[in-house]
């Protein structure tokens, strides 16, 4: 297994709690160890997320960008230009060295993200994907949600270990599947679950 990443630290579990992901463990059940895939998750590296894709002939692109991408002020950046030397710098994917990204993990942060930025991200991300990408998310769908997106890491079991230290509520965009599938264009939802937390897990794929 190959790394690009620009995270350091590997942060051991605090508090939170063990939910399933049934339909991102049942895509990654299918990969097959005599096929090399590569992986962009945006949460930082974590022991966690190292072991579980170990079983992997892959590379992982783990850029730990999510906070930065929060960070971006749209009307700062009123050009194609900047939009795109923005994100170069947060996921350190380069035009002249192409990922072929077999998936793409962005866990909750696509609730977070203005609709601009969300989509000039997907449109970035797709000169590094190959043409069966698949893209992996979680939507809130509740009126209110925290402040800040959880952080998640792979557990046993087939489980996902989900942490959010935000006490504070913000509004919740609510995206259904129609306005999901416009902003996240040409992704097109193959697959959807509510799960018992609340969210909203989504498997997309590029048209």
């Amino acid at each position: 297994m190959l790394i690009s990443s620009v995270a350091k630290h590997l942060a051991p579990q605090q508090t939170g709690y063990a939910m399933n992901s049934p339909l991102l463990f049942s895509l990654l059940d299918k990969f097959s160890e005599d096929t090399y895939y590569e992986i962009l998750d945006v949460n930082p590296a974590n022991q966690f997320q190292l072991d579980y894709f170990s079983r992997v002939h892959c590379k992982l692109y783990l850029p730990g960008s999510g906070k930065q991408l929060l960070a971006l002020n749209p009307d700062d950046y009123d050009t194609q230009t900047k939009i795109n030397r923005a994100l170069v710098k947060n996921l350190q994917l380069y035009k002249n060295k192409k990922a072929h990204l077999n998936l793409i993990m962005l866990w909750d942060l696509p609730n977070y993200l203005d609709t601009s930025l969300l989509n000039e991200l997907v449109q970035f991300l797709l000169p590094h994907a190959q043409n069966d990408v698949m893209l992996h998310i979680y939507i809130q769908t509740r009126e209110s949600m925290p402040e800040l997106p959880g952080h998640y890491t792979f557990q046993g079991d087939n489980k996902i270990w989900v942490e959010n230290n935000s006490v504070n509520t913000i509004p919740c965009p609510m995206y259904y599947k129609e306005a999901l599938q416009k902003i996240l264009s040409p992704f097109e939802v193959q697959k959807g679950v509510l799960l018992s937390n609340g969210l909203q897990e989504y498997l997309l794929k590029r048209q």
